[in-house]
């Protein structure tokens, strides 16, 4: 056993020093090995020396990616809100007929009054005029509406309004046309008309039925 052992090792040393004489004879075989030695060199100091330097740099990469789409989020929240204070200040002079539109609280007496200056401009007599129940004090009621009536948007609370006109048929269109001009807002339910005759003439009345929305936080 210890004989082939030796024999092994003879015959390998025997061919390391044929390679060693072999290197040292000749220049281009020493050449070449040098070449291959310094890429390996270099290849072993690429991968364990920069490869946490380019990990770093494309952590670095995605980061500012990362933050140059936040920057530009913000550039476009900052754009809108120019464009809405330049649409603020455009309409400025309309904002304060927003508390009008719509109330906080219930104003039976105001919508009333524009309700007979409307039948007076448009030459329309009012046969009937009413208020729904509504609580000028306190929590608010629930009201019945219309059948098939849509709830106002917004949860709005509201105030129906009942009228019943006489007239011209072209002077009650032009009364309801006014109506819903106005700068109260306003929603009509229905509208019913009728007609029949008195003393040999032709008489018209129409029903209005409508709804008037108010916020309802203004409430004591």
């Amino acid at each position: 056993m210890k004989q082939g052992w030796r024999g092994q090792y003879y015959r390998y040393r025997g061919y390391f020093l044929d390679i060693l004489n072999l290197y040292k004879k000749r220049s281009d075989l020493r050449a070449f090995v040098e070449v291959i030695l310094s890429i390996s060199t270099v290849t072993i100091f690429l991968v364990f020396a920069l490869k946490p330097t380019a990990l770093t740099i494309i952590s670095l990469v995605k980061e500012i990616k990362g933050k140059q789409t936040a920057i530009s989020g913000l550039n476009q929240k900052i754009s809108d809100l120019s464009k809405a204070q330049a649409l603020f200040i455009q309409n400025q002079d309309f904002i304060s007929n927003i508390d009008i539109a719509v109330e906080t609280k219930p104003e039976p007496d105001t919508i009333t009054k524009q309700i007979i200056g409307l039948s007076v401009k448009n030459s329309v007599n009012i046969l009937g005029l009413s208020i729904g129940q509504v609580s000028l004090i306190g929590k608010p009621v629930l009201v019945n509406v219309v059948s098939g009536s849509k709830p106002l948007p917004g949860n709005a609370q509201e105030m129906s309004v009942s009228i019943n006109i006489q007239g011209d048929y072209l002077n009650m269109l032009s009364f309801i046309s006014d109506f819903e001009s106005l700068r109260i807002a306003s929603k009509i339910d229905l509208v019913g008309i009728n007609s029949s005759e008195a003393d040999g003439a032709k008489v018209i009345n129409m029903l209005v039925s409508a709804r008037i929305p108010f916020l309802g936080n203004g409430l004591p």
